[in-house]
């Protein structure tokens, strides 16, 4: 068979395509497991950071989140806890950014008028920019937040945060007013959906 012939060509690229797809598929298989406890720990993770429950490590998160979570079913999107003689309610995120789908927790005290906490658990936002939701300084601002009839504002970002927890309002990030924006759509309706869901 000619190397610069058609079926030369269609056959090598045939078993190079097939050896790497082999590849990559029993890479999948050896790694799904360990992938799938990585995404559960770092969930529970989330959800005991949004409650304000310490842990010490990552292998520690599993046990401390079955110990005030031990009702959860992989799948709710509700959770309920009593940690430290407080009473909350987490749910579960999913919403639009500027680039992609954001997802986290936040972390409601139980009569639904204040923000326990809130955690981001993955985003697709420009590095530097819309990215830093994930950074502590600006997660640290919906902690004890109040929440108005209206839910929460994420102001245009002046390059500091918000400590005041009475005005419903948090601070968002400089140069990124698209991804504030779509932060506070994402908390104010699950404001909504909450209420709905707790009633």
């Amino acid at each position: 068979m000619k190397k610069n012939s058609l079926v030369y060509t269609v056959v090598f690229s045939f078993i190079t395509a097939f050896f790497f797809v082999f590849l990559l598929t029993v890479a999948d298989g050896m790694t799904k497991e360990k992938t799938a406890d990585n995404a559960r720990k770092t969930f529970y993770k989330a959800v005991l950071k949004s409650a304000g429950i310490d842990f010490r490590s990552d292998d520690e998160a599993v046990p401390v989140f079955n110990k005030y979570f031990s009702s959860y079913k992989e799948g709710d999107t509700v959770l309920k806890t009593d940690a430290d003689g407080k009473s909350l309610v987490i749910k579960v995120f999913r919403g639009s950014g500027l680039w992609g789908t954001i997802t986290g927790v936040i972390a409601f005290s139980a009569d639904l008028e204040r923000i326990a906490g809130l955690e981001i658990i993955s985003h697709n936002e420009t590095p530097g920019l819309g990215g830093r939701i994930d950074e502590d300084w600006f997660k640290a601002q919906f902690a004890g937040e109040k929440i108005s009839s209206k839910g929460l504002t994420v102001r245009k970002g002046a390059g500091s945060s918000d400590s005041d927890t009475e005005n419903s309002e948090v601070e968002g990030i400089t140069g990124a007013s698209l991804t504030s924006k779509s932060i506070e759509t994402i908390i104010n309706e699950n404001i909504e959906l909450i209420r709905k869901e707790v009633e």
